[in-house]
């Protein structure tokens, strides 16, 4: 499995990927919330078979719509994670 996380920012947004063994597959890459530098990160990920790839992000209200709808528009399983909610359990 590989674990590709996505920390959304304002302005900019980075990206990371590891594989279930911890090797690290995506150093961090530093992209904007438009759609044409969208594809500077597909062409990243799109390397993995969708299948076997996961997408995280932490919500942070409305920074990271585009770039989530975005992915699911192309078949990306997407998990997004509340921080406050995660860290009551």
């Amino acid at each position: 499995m590989i674990y590709a996380d996505i920390d959304i920012a304002k302005l900019n947004h980075f990206a990371s990927a590891i594989s279930s063994d911890s090797e690290i597959l995506i150093e961090s890459l530093k992209f904007t919330n438009d759609n044409d530098v969208f594809h500077l990160l597909f062409s990243k990920l799109d390397s993995f078979k969708k299948d076997n790839l996961i997408t995280c992000l932490k919500s942070t209200a409305h920074h990271d719509d585009d770039l989530i709808r975005y992915l699911v528009d192309f078949n990306y399983k997407v998990r997004v994670l509340n921080l406050i909610k995660t860290s009551t359990i």
